[in-house]
Parts: structure tokens; sequence; C-alpha cells
């Protein structure tokens, strides 16, 4: 019974395997010379093999490009043509075809496989550039695979060698056992935990994206278990890239076990990407305890400034509650460090609101707090929609020439006779040059006929 069930899941995830195929072989793809008016007899050639690539016509696209290479031998598809007509003839796959489809690779692959090269992998197609080294030596290596099985003993040692040199990775085949653990994880999830715990153990280069399918499909079943794997592979897989992938399923687990964890992590793990992660996707859930965690994190003076101010940054207009803008706002009068206060004030600045808007007047117009936070709360209420009245008051409370160069830039943009008016009074009345300067450019940009009479007495005093 379990072989059948196996057999079912191979043969679906290789159908699947089959059908995405021709999506690595766009026909539209072709290259022509730069400044070429009118395509070439080699063009036309070798688009149509392309074409018969895409329908799986690979009798009729390996023969295309052996022509293109006899009939053109220089064009500009010269250097690509070996590879393309190999890949149709090791998906014919007869131990012939297999033979010369490994000729026509190896004058290139040969070199490339040696100790200490950049691992390689059959990659298969990608539109839009040439064959890399990569994918020449990655197929070049599948084929001498299929080979080897075969018996083909000169094919064994050229694989013996593409081991030793790190260059074995095979992305096809990976993509297929993906599939496979993915189909059997629907029909038989007490099967595939076994299996998956197995390729989570796996820490070499070549699994990578093996191990970020079982996490998937570790996220998706969400249970107590698929937790605790999860929070093994977020904890010390080699690849940062799964780790990461790791933390962001753990809080959509059922309960507070994914948030458990994800505090453990930021207690525990030194990398500042994967805390900076772990910070975001704590402060991105909607999971209570996580809201909580964060916010005991930002007052929190043990921990890295960074962090902190990460947590800050991480709450957004679109999911920070009424309870998250009235700690924002308490924490600001907590806190002893001036970039978390900063921060605050630029986050609540950024979420608005009415009650934020009233914090940061009040913070704006408070002469004993730091100027640069002051500023901060101007420049946040200082927004495209704010009324000339209004804009006009927060002038007043500036002491911050920047802030106040930021207040004339919108009052220029503002055709209401108010904005000219105060523009007219900030030219005589300011001590700054720069802010005189712009006030005046202001009033002539928008032909305001009192500009030039400023000017004369300007000049006149």
């Amino acid at each position: 019974m379990f072989a059948s069930r196996i057999a079912v899941v191979l043969t679906t995830a290789l159908s699947a395997a089959t059908a995405q195929q021709p999506a690595h072989v766009d026909a539209s793809f072709a290259y022509i010379t730069p400044g070429a008016q009118q395509p070439g007899p080699a063009d036309s050639l070798y688009r149509a093999g392309r074409e018969f690539l895409n329908r799986g016509d690979w009798g009729r696209a390996a023969r295309a490009f052996r022509d293109v290479a006899t009939k053109y031998p220089r064009s500009i598809y010269e250097a690509d043509l070996p590879y393309y007509e190999a890949f149709a003839r090791y998906r014919i796959g007869t131990t012939e075809e297999l033979r010369l489809a490994a000729k026509l690779l190896e004058p290139r692959a040969s070199r490339l496989i040696t100790p200490g090269a950049t691992p390689a992998s059959n990659a298969g197609f990608t539109p839009g550039r040439r064959t890399q080294d990569a994918d020449v030596v990655g197929l070049y290596i599948q084929i001498n695979k299929t080979l080897a099985g075969r018996g083909d003993n000169n094919a064994s040692a050229i694989v013996a060698r593409a081991a030793q040199s790190g260059v074995t990775c095979d992305r096809e085949e990976i993509s297929i056992k993906t599939e496979a653990i993915s189909a059997l994880t629907q029909m038989d999830p007490a099967t595939a935990l076994p299996i998956l715990q197995g390729v989570l153990a796996k820490k070499d280069e070549c699994s990578v994206d093996l191990r970020k399918g079982a996490v998937f499909v570790l996220g998706r079943r969400g249970d107590s278990v698929a937790a605790s794997l999860l929070a093994g592979a977020a904890k010390s897989d080699p690849s940062a890239d799964i780790r990461l992938a790791a933390i962001g399923w753990l809080p959509k687990l059922k309960g507070d076990a994914g948030v458990n964890m994800l505090e453990e992590i930021l207690r525990t793990d030194t990398s500042t990407r994967i805390q900076r992660a772990v910070v975001r996707t704590l402060t991105a859930s909607d999971n209570a305890r996580a809201r909580s965690s964060m916010r005991a994190l930002i007052d929190r003076k043990d921990v890295a400034t960074t962090l902190r101010v990460e947590a800050i940054n991480a709450f957004n207009n679109d999911r920070a509650s009424l309870d998250d803008n009235a700690f924002l706002r308490a924490a600001y009068a907590r806190v002893d460090n001036d970039e978390v206060k900063y921060a605050l004030v630029n986050t609540i600045g950024r979420i608005g609101g009415v009650e934020n808007d009233q914090w940061l007047l009040a913070l704006a117009r408070n002469r004993s707090e730091p100027s640069q936070f002051r500023s901060a709360a101007v420049l946040r209420l200082v927004r495209q929609n704010t009324s000339v009245a209004d804009l006009m008051k927060l002038y007043e409370i500036s002491d911050a020439q920047e802030t106040r160069l930021r207040i004339v830039s919108y009052l220029d943009s503002r055709r209401e006779q108010d904005a000219g008016d105060k523009l007219v009074e900030i030219f005589r009345t300011s001590t700054e040059r720069n802010v005189k300067l712009q006030a005046l450019t202001a009033l002539t940009r928008r032909k305001d006929p009192r500009a030039p009479q400023l000017m004369q007495e300007w000049l006149n005093r």
C-alpha cells in the first residue's frame, strides 16, 4: 500500500516537472545582432529550434541547432548552440544521444570541473540571457550521472571528479523531490513527517531549495511538531535564507509556541540580519503576544539600539492599534536614548491620526524639549494637506532653519492669498539669510506684485 502511494506521488511530481519544462525554453527569446535591421537566416533557424524545444520536439530541435552550427559557424549563437543541442539530445534520452550530448558540452565543461571551482547547477534554460558556465556544467554532470547509472565507467569517473570539485548540484532532481514531498504530505502527513525531518537535517548547499520546500510544507502544516522543526531550522540552519523563511512561519502557528521560539531566537542569536527579521516578523504578526513582546523590547535598555529602532519603525498606520499608538506616545517619556526617541517621533508622525498629531503639536510647542525632537515633530506635522493657517503656526513655534525652510517650501506650493501674505511677513521679519532668500524666491516664482517692492526696500536699507 505504501509503495503504491509513493508511486502515485512520484508520478504526480514527475508530471508536474514535465509540464513545467516548456517555461524554461521561451521560443520568443533570440539573440539578434545589435543594430541589425532584419533578422538573418541564422536567426530564423535558431528561432525554429527554440520553438521545437517549446513543443518538446527534441529531435527536430537538436537537428535545427546542429544546422545553425554547421551552416553559420560564426553566428552570434555560436557559444550557445552546443548547450541547446545537448539539452535536446538529453531529453531524447537514449544512450547514444546522451553520449553525443556529453561530447558537445565536454570542451567547455571539462575545464570548469576542477578543484575549487564555483558550484554549478542544472537549472534549465533562463530566458533573457546567454548560457552561463554554470548551465553548461550542470547539464554535463546530469548527462554523465545518467550514463553512469547505465554502466558507463568513463561517465562515472567524470561524476566523481565533479563531486570532488563541489559542482554536483542538480536543481531539476531537487525540484522533483520537492514536488514529491509536497504531494506526499497532502496524501499522508504522518508518513511525510520523518521525510521532512530528514530533509531539514541536511546541511549541504545543494539541498537549500529542498529544505526551503520542507519549511513551506511544515509552515502550512502548522501543528506543534511542525513548530518544533521550524524552530530548529530558524535557529541552526546554515543557510540564512532558510532561517529567515522559518522565522516568517513561526508566528503563524497555532497558539503562542511560535512567538515563544522567536523570542528565544531574539535573545540568543547574534546575527543582526536574523534579529531584525525576528523583530519585523513579530511586529507584523496579529498575535497579541507578539505585539506585546515588541513593546517590551522597545523599553529594554539591555538590547542593541538598532533593534529597538527596528521594532519602532515596524509599526505603521495599517497595523498599529489604538493601544500601540498610546504605547508609543508614552514610551517617549520613558526612554533615555536619543536615537530611540527620534524613531518614536518619526513613527508617531508617520502613523498620524488626531491623537498622534495633537501629541506632536504639544511636543513641538514644549521649549523644554531638545530642538532636534521639536523640529522632527514639526516636520512630521507639515504635510501636503496641512492648512495654511496651521503652517503659519508651525513656522512660529519652529526654531530650526531646516524646519523653517521646509515650511517656506510648502507655502510656496500653495496658491492661497494668505500663503503669499505669510511669505511677505517671513521675508520682512526673518533674521535668517537662507530663509529670507527662499521666501523672496517663492514670491518671485508666484509672480506676486509685492516681490519687486520688497526687493527695492531691502536694497535701500
